[in-house]
């Protein structure tokens, strides 16, 4: 099957097969989220971009496989409503863009900023600080 990204709230999320890391889009909640699971193929760690609603969804994504971190791309609810049930159902690291981490209900352990590295078992995703949105508004390049 080919990867579309096309993807609605109670829809089926959809895959994208890279050769070293597997990305699964959904969209949550009544704003029309995207959060993104991601998956290192060879260490089967996974990190989550914005839990952003809908817990029970997201953990149905996750599966039995564990969350290492969850990456909030900014301050705005929208991006984060999920965050409090999906670290405390999973336990993982939190990572946020420095200057918008205080805005964020639980505490976050990775401050990143432009430059910085975030890993998913052994691949590394550089953060790009995002100018305009919010001031700690980051995106995440692979």
């Amino acid at each position: 099957m080919t990867y579309h990204g096309k993807v609605h709230v109670g829809g089926r999320p959809d895959t994208r097969e890279l050769p070293d890391l597997i990305i699964t889009k959904v969209a949550v909640g009544p704003m029309d989220n995207n959060a993104y699971l991601l998956r290192c193929r060879q260490t089967d760690e996974q990190l989550l971009i914005d839990a952003a609603a809908e817990p029970a969804t997201l953990q149905r994504i996750i599966g039995d496989g564990g969350l290492a971190r969850v990456v909030t791309t900014h301050r705005h609810r929208d991006h984060w409503q999920a965050l409090p049930d999906v670290v405390a159902a999973t336990g993982a690291e939190t990572v946020a863009g420095a200057e918008d981490a205080d805005e964020l209900p639980v505490p976050v352990l990775s401050r990143v900023g432009d430059g910085d590295t975030v890993g998913v078992g052994r691949c590394e995703l550089q953060v790009l600080r995002l100018v305009g949105h919010t001031l700690g508004s980051i995106a995440l390049l692979f």
